[in-house]
């Protein structure tokens, strides 16, 4: 048997969008096969058909181990030989490290759930995977990094034939992101496929051996990791070249507009950190994931209480107790977690885009949809966000376009000071690149830019400035001249004795 999995012809159709159109894919065992395209592609779609989560359109065909395969949701794939770790996370957050890891698949001894060997054999794997948690911790209580490892255990221990890993290395550190492909080589060895969706080219490059194209739904092509390239790949991914991944905007910096001084939080994540950005500029944070970067901005946006600092805006001291206070101020911060923090999921495009600018839109003191519709259609067009309309269900869109609707969002209420906490998080290298074209042309107006990012290319090559921490403190500031790669890392692993 040459295929493990094999899925032929396969189609889907939600209201308004044909997500796939008679595609394909076929994965033989003990292979990492890459699935690559833009946000908004298919491929989650064609994912989540393969665990049951959606039901394909009449026509085509899925085969598992040579038999024809029908699941009606996760917990049949799982019982299937079929496991899958997914982008937007999905853990049960009122629940222990141990319950979440066993869901579904519970230890039983006379009938009832083993707790103890679960705690055991939870903290065995939480072990081996080189994670500082308690089996019995609340996940509620645990950073995305952590979750995000969590749910690869969670799929990894279930002894699956098929693999299925949507971005699992988003919010990880490089350290974890070394133990996730030391134990995708082990499974390997062991004949278990591994279908692995990344927007990473350089990981693509280094773990993947096959790699699947999809293009508005299509299939394009498949072919060897060895004999492809990045741009060949780029332009198989978006149906012309990019040869200009990182394009900055040249603009005019003036004065401070923005100062967070001494900034110390009461739960001591954030230890005395000051940072300060300028009208046109691009202020880059760096540092590993748990740093204290998105603790610091939570912080100043009025998320999470300060013990000691002090806030300027303009010059102006501002006394923040909530973020309502800083927003009124002309500042907005795009979040981390576009599904938790970001959006409403089960409203509108034109809903989710008028939610921050609410006065903005009223009418007569009443709140005019006419007036939304228009908003929303000119921030669909200017960030093209793809969607049939604006009427479109947010939770039915890509990723991609998703977190170009939290950024439109704050746009429209015409902030001077944007912190953008990992904006390209999860997003393909074309709307990557639709997103610093943004940024370059939000500073070109004169707006002053916070951006947070783990990924240090992209510091580097849209930033004007690089502070860069360390284990809740500010270890260093760069500026453009002296950007490296190594000095940042040096800067990033800082340790204090």
């Amino acid at each position: 048997m040459e295929y493990i999995l094999e899925m032929k012809d396969i189609s889907k159709t939600f209201p308004g969008v044909k997500a796939l159109d008679h595609v394909q894919l076929q994965v033989r065992p003990g292979e990492v096969h890459a699935l690559m395209g833009e946000n908004g592609a298919g491929k989650s779609t064609l994912m989540k058909i393969l665990m049951g989560i959606y039901t394909k359109d009449e026509g085509g065909e899925i085969l598992f181990d040579g038999k024809p395969y029908h699941v009606n949701n996760p917990k049949d794939a799982m019982d299937t030989g079929v496991a899958m770790i997914h982008q937007e996370l999905n853990p049960i957050l009122d629940m222990t490290v141990y319950e979440n890891i066993f869901v579904g698949r519970e230890i039983r001894k006379n009938g009832l759930v083993d707790k103890k060997a679960e705690i055991r054999e939870a903290e065995k794997l939480i072990k081996e995977y080189g994670l500082h948690v308690s089996a019995t911790e609340i996940l509620r209580h645990l950073t995305v990094a952590q979750c995000q490892l969590i749910e690869i255990i969670k799929a990894i221990s279930t002894n699956a034939k098929v693999i299925v890993m949507d971005e699992p290395t988003a919010a990880i550190t490089e350290r974890e992101v070394e133990t996730l492909f030391g134990h995708i080589r082990t499974l390997k060895a062991k004949g278990v496929a591994i279908i692995y969706i990344s927007h990473r080219m350089e990981e693509i490059f280094t773990i993947c051996d096959t790699i699947s194209v999809y293009r508005d739904g299509q299939y394009i092509g498949s072919g060897m990791t060895k004999d492809l390239d990045e741009p060949q790949l780029i332009k198989m991914m978006v149906g012309r070249e990019i040869t200009d991944v990182f394009p900055k905007l040249e603009a005019e910096i003036g004065d401070v507009v923005f100062e967070a001084k001494h900034i110390v939080r009461e739960d001591n994540k954030v230890k005395d950190v000051s940072i300060s950005v300028r009208k046109g500029e691009i202020l880059g944070i760096g540092g590993l994931v748990g740093a204290g970067r998105s603790e610091l901005v939570e912080s100043i946006f009025g998320m999470h209480k300060i013990k000691s600092g002090e806030i300027f805006v303009h010059g102006r001291k501002v006394h923040v107790r909530s973020p309502r206070d800083i927003i009124k101020e002309g500042v907005a911060l795009v979040t981390e977690d576009r599904k938790v923090t970001g959006l409403n999921l089960s409203g509108t495009v034109n809903d989710n885009i008028a939610m921050v600018a609410i006065r903005k839109l009223l009418e007569g003191g009443l709140y005019s949809k006419n007036k939304a519709r228009k908003a929303s259609a000119e921030y669909i067009e200017k960030l093209k966000i793809k969607t049939p309309s604006g009427d479109q269900i947010v939770g039915n869109l890509s990723g991609g376009n998703q977190q170009k609707i939290v950024i439109a969002k704050w746009l429209l209420n015409d902030p001077d000071i944007i912190i953008l906490d990992e904006p390209t998080r999860g997003i393909d290298v074309g709307a990557k690149r639709d997103i610093y074209l943004l940024i370059g042309s939000l500073v070109q107006q004169g707006k002053a830019v916070i951006m947070i990012s783990s990924e240090i290319p992209e510091l580097m090559g849209v930033c004007d400035r690089i502070a860069v921490m360390s284990e809740g403190k500010l270890s260093g500031e760069l500026p453009r001249e002296r950007f490296s790669q190594e000095e940042i890392m040096t800067l990033a692993s800082a340790i204090e004795v």
